[in-house]
């Protein structure tokens, strides 16, 4: 008879949520595996968990045998790194120096794992240029898990331009960009948006998460919650601010052309007054919002002019303009035809009298509706859109599941979302009481065991009120039962 290994069953669901960089369920999950007997052998690892989860306090005090001797010393073993990392993420600017250090010369996985601790110690001891540069070397090293992405973002955005709209632009792009296609998708949870958000927030960079957020919900307008987090966070004027110089001048050319019809001035006068007009319009703004710079206003305003990201089709910048331009052609074919037509019938007799204030109040009337074109363009393409996205959000859907059917074992260790969702209903069964027993317990969330109905595989479900749900695979094996060993003293 055998029975199953425990510490090893519980070990290969914290190593499937390490490499999915699930921090704190990994110390989680290593902590339950010794509140039930089964942590001999796993200080290291609960240490290093402890580390990464932000739990420094722990790890310094799984590895205290370790002494501050080996600041100085010329060679480390890895208790000697992860416990220099503890330190450092406590404050201790020594232990952060030699942690710098001990990675000089590390190659493979040795390298990696001394990136992933250096980066977590320096962001928890407020180094978070250093921090930045540790998580682009983990990014190098290895395909970039959606934490790691995140971080990686969260950078980019602080760094991006002050000088050149365009150049801010991209970079808040890419934010956006990532999150929009990230698993799972922001219309099913905003958490992944939340922490870069929040993490830009935390390090003074409250326009950053602004314009992540805008441009996001300008291309995912049903991601409601994306759009609840906009809307928490928008100060300042909106649209008419940014377009008041340009509505002050059509006024005012609205007033020369009607003085213009009824003075029978020259027409010409009116085509000038529009031509400040449109110039105003078109170059002189005042800045969207408040506490914004002159380029992330910029960004702002750009961004409030998007469209939704419908794929497949053309790019976001190119729907717009063509959106912009179909409605400005459209409104300027539609007002000559109605304008020819009023001169040339209803309105013609007044025309042979009075031909200047009519020219004045045709061309005024072109011009008005060739902005409003433009303006309404864009606007009833989104409103046109709204069903395509939504199609598009089901057709991600679909797709995601669709990826989860049949046995997963082999290529998956873990799963997040509508993902775990579907796997769990479409293919794990329960699992063995054997292994029930054995599934730990969390306070912060709710566990569950299930099995592949091909492989045996034991998969862990977490579900917590404030993230989407999670499966963990992990590891089905057996040691020998101490109580089925045969008497001593028979013939073998």
């Amino acid at each position: 008879m055998s029975t199953i290994d425990a510490r090893e069953l519980l070990s290969g669901w914290a190593g499937s949520a390490a490499r999915m960089d699930e921090f704190t369920l990994v110390s989680d999950l290593l902590e339950a595996a010794v509140a039930r007997g089964h942590g001999r052998g796993l200080e290291l690892e609960r240490a290093r968990a402890a580390v990464l989860a932000e739990r420094p306090a722990l790890a310094a005090g799984l590895l205290a045998d370790v002494d501050r001797s080996v600041l100085t010393a010329h060679a480390h073993r890895w208790p000697d790194v992860v416990a220099m990392a503890s330190w450092a993420a406590q404050g201790d600017a020594e232990a952060l120096s030699t942690l710098i250090r001990a990675g000089q010369g590390l190659q493979g996985g040795a390298a990696l794992t001394h990136a992933y601790l250096l980066a977590a110690a320096a962001e928890q001891a407020g180094q978070t240029e250093l921090a930045d540069g540790a998580w682009r070397d983990v990014a190098a090293m290895a395909p970039p898990t959606m934490v790691v992405s995140r971080r990686l973002l969260v950078a980019d955005v602080l760094h991006r331009s002050t000088t050149d709209p365009d150049a801010a632009a991209e970079s808040i792009a890419r934010a956006a960009v990532t999150l929009k296609e990230m698993l799972p998708i922001p219309e099913d949870e905003v958490r992944p948006t939340l922490d870069v958000v929040t993490r830009l927030e935390a390090r003074g960079d409250r326009a950053g998460a602004w314009l992540v957020l805008e441009m996001l919900a300008a291309l995912r307008p049903a991601a409601h919650d994306v759009v609840a987090l906009r809307g928490e966070r928008v100060t300042g004027g909106g649209w008419w601010r940014r377009n008041l110089p340009g509505a002050v001048a059509l006024a005012l050319a609205t007033v020369v052309t009607a003085v213009v019809a009824l003075t029978d001035r020259p027409a010409w006068i009116t085509a000038l007054a529009l031509f400040v007009t449109i110039a105003v319009w078109r170059w002189v703004h005042l800045p969207q919002g408040t506490g914004l710079s002159k380029v992330d206003a910029q960004v702002l305003a750009a961004s409030r002019g998007l469209t939704p990201d419908v794929p497949p089709g053309f790019s976001v910048e190119t729907r717009t303009r063509r959106a912009r331009r179909a409605g400005g052609i459209t409104a300027f074919l539609g007002t000559t035809v109605v304008t020819t037509v009023l001169a040339n019938g209803p309105l013609a007799e007044l025309d042979a009298t009075h031909e200047p204030a009519v020219d004045a109040v045709a061309v005024w009337l072109t011009v008005v509706s060739v902005l409003v074109g433009r303006l309404a363009g864009p606007w009833l393409l989104r409103r046109g859109t709204a069903r395509a996205v939504q199609q598009h959000v089901d057709g991600v859907r679909a797709r995601v599941v669709a990826g989860v059917r049949g046995c997963a074992c082999v290529r998956a260790v873990g799963m997040r979302g509508i993902e775990t969702d579907a796997y769990v209903a479409g293919h794990l069964v329960d699992a063995d009481p054997e292994l029930v027993a054995l599934a730990p317990t969390l306070p912060s969330a709710t566990l569950a065991v299930h099995q592949c109905p091909l492989s045996q595989t034991p998969w862990l479900s977490v579900r917590s009120p404030d993230r989407e749900a999670l499966l963990f695979r992990g590891t089905l094996a057996r040691v020998p039962d101490p109580s089925s060993e045969p008497e001593p003293g028979g013939y073998l």
